[in-house]
């Protein structure tokens, strides 16, 4: 049995403050058909045929997986997750406690994201079987124009 979620004073002291930042690579028509197969769509049916340079619209959730980091299955931690899930400073077995999205303006192939993460919160309680730490963090999503494009809020619980 595990002694339970560790969150140091630095984590405490990092509420409210960035965590971090990503800049997607310019999204691509042959991206948006990877995702759209992936989640069970008809990738054929994206992009015109007629009109190789007409707008394309992404999906809703495009915006989450296009601006996520590349991660080496090696480089995955032990519980399966990326090392960069929570924040530095926050340790122990994690699960999902939630996601909300805001979609604000559409994404389409050509946009170039960047994603800003700050940490909003980190709560500690005691749970049935033990302490927990809930940590949420909000991410705003920007298109190379400046525009908000998306907002998302995550909680992970570690125990």
């Amino acid at each position: 049995m595990s002694a339970g979620p560790v969150v140091s004073a630095a984590a405490r002291d990092a509420v409210g403050t960035v965590t971090a930042t990503y800049r997607s690579d310019p999204v691509s028509l042959r991206q948006l058909r990877e995702y759209v197969a992936a989640t069970g769509g008809r990738p054929e049916e994206w992009g015109d045929p007629d009109d190789p340079h007409a707008a394309i619209v992404t999906p809703p959730l495009f915006f989450h997986a296009v601006c996520r980091r590349v991660v080496a299955e090696a480089d995955l931690g032990a519980d399966g997750q990326y090392s960069f899930l929570g924040v530095e400073g926050v340790s122990g077995r994690t699960m999902a406690g939630g996601h909300k999205y805001e979609l604000l303006e559409p994404v389409k192939v050509g946009d170039v994201l960047s994603v800003t993460e700050r940490l909003k919160d980190i709560t500690e309680k005691d749970g049935r079987t033990g302490p927990l730490v809930f940590v949420t963090t909000e991410a705003d999503y920007h298109n190379h124009e400046g525009t908000l494009v998306a907002r998302y809020q995550q909680t992970t619980i570690f125990r």
